[in-house]
């Protein structure tokens, strides 16, 4: 009975800050997880290194996209190494077994917690399976059971729950699980929870994911500036360079072009992004496949890429929906299903593509916000004339940010708050009289800061 506590602590102390902290990677995980049991699924599989643990971790994985059920899969391996590994260390008669045990299990705990995927650990426990079959084998050296294991043991647990939970890395992987999660699912109030801008301060490669959010929910004009915006590229990450950021710039564009409704750009930067995955796809990448031929009315390729997805376990309920639907052959757009397929998205300027859309009649609720913005960060004033000029009679009220820019150049297509022309005036004496510091912290949610150093 004794020797039971020790493993349950564990379980429970894994499942529990696996469940409550990281709910999100889990899922994520699933996301760009990948198990077909096709003939060329199977090819893959068993071409990777390490084939039994590549084909265990990826099977676990399907069942990721319920955290709860992800949490117990990693407190199952973490709890296996343990017992396993103080069924080797205390049958050659080693002192405190069960604290050295535990401490292992907590190292390969920590390090799948930044992990990708479970593969590690799974090829831990089968070793670990192993290498207790062979200590059988072996003479036993037990030890004498003491008072003090269980409390060190305890320690050690209640310690790496500690560092796991509050770690930086851990922490970071979570909250981009999440924008992942919110901006591929369009759940705009939870992604701006997980992006204030303090966070966005920090970290810069989200701060378009949150402006994505506030397009979405309509409150660009008025918030963009509270969060730290320097360039166009914090708007729409129309620059990129390095691997992470190339990752993350398609994922945002896949995301971007799917609220705008151009789903023929979405799906290339959904294939572009499949490229920067492990396996070269995924479930996620996969379902939205589905979802946005779907949308475009082109049937044949949605029935194509529900075929694949019918040879995963678990998700065939999402593959049914679909094909309901497309029974049904009512697309969720009111866009004919022609217009939308051939929309020419070829540019990498955002604003020309932007415009494209709008010449052919789609124009999400976002258009002129997002526009008008890009406009902005250009600190083209000729530009921003024409475009106010256009967009500026749709608005009740045109928003704060864009009264600040008409403003600051001097532009008169509409009526501007008094607010703003005396927060302006304010602006122009502090120009003279503080120092820069102070200057950004008094006016760094307006457009006039950026304005006046764009023009610098």
């Amino acid at each position: 009975m004794r020797k039971a506590v020790i493993p349950v602590l564990l379980f429970a102390a894994v499942f529990l800050v696996s469940w409550i902290c990281q709910p999100f990677t889990l899922i994520c995980q699933e996301y760009e997880g990948l198990f077909l049991a096709t003939p060329d699924g199977w090819a893959r599989a068993f071409a990777q290194p390490f084939p039994l643990s590549g084909i265990a971790s990826d099977w676990l994985v399907q069942f990721y996209r319920d955290p709860v059920y992800g949490a117990l899969i990693v407190a199952a391996i973490v709890t296996g190494v343990f017992l396993l590994l103080r069924g080797i260390v205390a049958r050659r008669g080693v002192p405190f077994a069960d604290a050295i045990s535990t401490l292992g299990a907590g190292l390969l705990w920590f390090f799948l917690a930044r992990a990708a995927e479970p593969k590690p650990g799974v090829a831990v426990l089968l070793i670990l399976e192993v290498l207790w079959g062979l200590s059988l084998l072996l003479p036993a050296r037990k030890e004498k059971y003491q008072w003090y294991h269980l409390p060190l043991a305890s320690v050690v647990i209640v310690a790496a729950a500690a560092v796991t939970a509050l770690s930086p890395a851990v922490m970071r992987i979570e909250r981009f699980s999440r924008v992942k999660r919110d901006a591929l699912y369009g759940v705009w109030d939870d992604l701006l929870k997980a992006v204030p801008p303090s966070v966005a301060e920090k970290d810069g490669e989200l701060t378009p994911f949150a402006l994505l959010a506030l397009s979405a929910k309509g409150q660009l004009g008025e918030r963009m500036f509270s969060y730290p915006v320097y360039s166009e590229n914090d708007l729409d990450m129309c620059d990129y360079d390095g691997n992470t950021e190339y990752y993350t710039s398609l994922l945002f564009k896949a995301a971007l072009y799917q609220h705008l409704g151009c789903y023929n750009e979405a799906v290339h930067n959904y294939f572009q992004w499949a490229t920067q995955l492990r396996k070269g796809t995924s479930f996620v990448v996969l379902r939205k496949l589905v979802e946005m031929y779907y949308l475009l009315g082109d049937y044949t390729l949605m029935e194509k890429y529900c075929s694949v997805l019918d040879h995963s376990l678990l998700n065939r309920t999402y593959v049914a929906y679909y094909r309901g639907l497309a029974a049904q052959g009512q697309a969720h757009e009111t866009e004919p299903a022609s217009i939308r397929s051939i929309i020419p998205i070829i540019s990498h300027d955002p604003l020309y593509n932007l415009l494209q859309l709008e010449s052919f009649g789609i124009r999400a609720d976002s258009f002129a916000d997002r526009v008008l913005a890009t406009i902005l960060l250009r600190a083209n004033p000729t530009q921003l004339r024409g475009a106010l000029e256009q967009l500026g009679p749709a608005y009740e009220r045109i928003p704060k940010h864009f009264q600040e820019a008409m403003v600051f150049y001097g532009i008169r297509t509409g009526p501007v708050d008094d607010a703003v022309i005396q927060r302006y005036s304010a602006f122009i004496e502090d120009l003279q009289l503080l120092p820069d510091d102070q200057l950004i912290e008094r006016y760094r949610n307006s457009a006039f800061l950026y304005l006046q150093y764009a023009i610098q």
